[in-house]
């Protein structure tokens, strides 16, 4: 997918690139990965989040609770969108903290496109609509960016980076 692709085009602009795979890929259960994201990859004030789908929800969370420079969301959603590994990920037992993502995180852009086969646009529309003031793109044909390559997320961000 496009994960290295971005890596290279953000270490072109002159960004440190942390792009490791995370544990529990199958599951992406919040008590694997927000613990890797905090301890393994250092997780701080200066960090960058970048999150496509499950790690979009994996970085809803962390903005709750730590400081974070901004960050990116890809076919982000706040419900378990009734799929049984999704509820048992446990991202969704309990209400987000919007107000607490406002505050920790200075700018959010969140990508989603309408054809997305995983994650329905209004789920998106919702998160963007909670999370106001942020920056939301929407794409016609993109699905869930699942392809190697997204010139428009570069675009976005070189205004914030």
């Amino acid at each position: 997918m496009w994960y290295p692709w971005l890596a290279g085009q953000l270490r072109a602009l002159g960004m440190e690139v942390d792009l490791q795979a995370f544990p529990d890929p199958l599951y992406a259960r919040e008590s694997i990965w927000v613990p890797f994201a905090v301890d393994t990859l250092g997780l701080n004030e200066s960090t960058v989040l970048v999150g496509h789908s499950s790690g979009a929800a994996c970085a809803l969370r962390l903005m709750e609770k730590y400081k974070v420079r901004g960050c990116v969301l890809v076919s982000a959603y706040h419900t378990d969108l009734g799929d049984d590994l999704e509820r048992a990920s446990g991202y969704f037992s309990r209400p987000f903290d919007w107000v607490a993502m406002r505050r920790n995180c200075p700018w959010i852009v969140q990508f989603h496109s309408k054809n997305d086969h995983l994650v329905p646009v209004k789920v998106a529309r919702d998160v963007a609509q909670l999370l106001q003031p942020t920056e939301y793109v929407e794409r016609d044909r993109d699905g869930h960016f699942q392809e190697e390559e997204y010139p428009c997320f570069v675009e976005v961000l070189r205004r914030y980076l």
